[in-house]
């Protein structure tokens, strides 16, 4: 069963430096808040081109440098806000547009961003990184063939990206282009050896390709560079857990799983491998309990379902099971195959 990896969060790379300012201005509140942005004083920055815009309303970029704090502070509904506000005095401002566009992603809209990026580039040609969220607002849309496209021209832009190639090659990843994948991950590599994710992503292109010996290679040393920087990751332990628990390594699977779930806490994806596992050990209350648990978090998971059918059946519980068997067929039809 291919697996899916969450895709990180996008950090773009803001800058006003070609942003002036009206000559009308507030200079105290005005430069005590840029000054405030420039040295990471969020909180206060915001406060203080608050009170700028206030004194000189619409009369300057402060309501655009509030926004770019507003987004230090991960508060893009209210940097959206700005935006707009900003833009009804600048309609032409094709750094407004781009960074609306930018902010809608992160809010998780990407229609309205993939909007705001159009009538952007009728202004200004997109960066490198302009076009990376453009590709990212297809991910989120599950359009993949537009998101590749798009991300392909972002990284033969800027083919020293790093991130935008690891999005290229999730995007390949996703739509079973594995060989593509593995050169995407492999380069990021290239571009930044601790790289995890890429590391991490490297494996389940090769796992897909049934080379499981290197995809264990590539678990192990996500793993190694989560642990060294410090920052460890929930995916190559479950990643590794479930390629290893196939191999009868089951001790092992399960002490990954305690590692995953002391980083991330327990989730559906621990206690189903759980599950299999314990199935497999021919401990049925244990895999019971833990199948039970996952459903309760992913009830419309059709593989669940079946594997708990299959516990119930082993102990003899027939009329459970096929209630679980059908319950199968209704999320993933008559015909499908709900487990690897």
């Amino acid at each position: 069963m291919k697996r899916h990896c969450r895709w990180p969060g996008t950090v773009l790379i803001l800058s006003f430096s070609t942003w002036t300012a009206a000559a009308f201005q507030s200079p105290d509140t005005y430069a005590a808040g840029k000054s405030d942005l420039d040295h990471g004083n969020y909180a206060k920055a915001v406060e203080e081109l608050t009170r700028a815009d206030a004194d000189a309303p619409g009369k300057t970029n402060a309501l655009a440098l509030r926004a770019k704090a507003l987004i230090h502070l991960d508060r893009f509904a209210d940097a959206a806000d700005c935006l707009r506000d900003y833009l009804m005095n600048n309609p032409k401002s094709e750094n407004a547009r781009y960074l609306l566009g930018y902010v809608l992603f992160r809010q998780n809209l990407p229609r309205e961003s993939l909007k705001s990026y159009t009538e952007a580039a009728r202004l200004h040609p997109p960066s490198a990184d302009d076009l990376k969220i453009v590709g990212l607002d297809y991910v989120l849309l599950n359009d993949y063939p537009d998101a590749v496209k798009w991300l392909e021209v972002s990284v033969a832009r800027d083919p020293g990206n790093a991130e935008a190639t690891y999005h290229l090659g999730r995007a390949y990843y996703v739509q079973n282009t594995f060989d593509h994948a593995i050169r995407c991950f492999e380069t990021v590599l290239r571009l930044n050896p601790r790289f995890a994710k890429a590391e991490d992503n490297l494996g389940l292109a090769y796992e897909a390709k049934n080379q499981r010996e290197l995809a264990e290679q590539c678990y192990r040393q996500a793993i190694e560079m989560g642990e060294t920087a410090g920052k460890p990751e929930k995916d190559p332990y479950i990643n590794l857990a479930e390629l290893i628990s196939h191999q009868g390594k089951d001790a092992e699977a399960l002490d990954l799983l305690d590692q995953a779930e002391r980083i991330a806490g327990k989730s559906d994806r621990t206690q189903r491998l759980r599950g299999w596992i314990y199935t497999a050990q021919g401990k049925p209350v244990e895999a019971e309990a833990e199948l039970r648990a996952a459903i309760v978090s992913q009830p419309e998971n059709g593989s669940l379902h079946y594997l708990l059918g299959r516990v119930l059946m082993k102990q003899g519980r027939t009329a459970e099971a096929e209630k679980e068997f059908a319950q199968t067929r209704a999320l993933l039809g008559e015909h499908s195959s709900p487990v690897n």
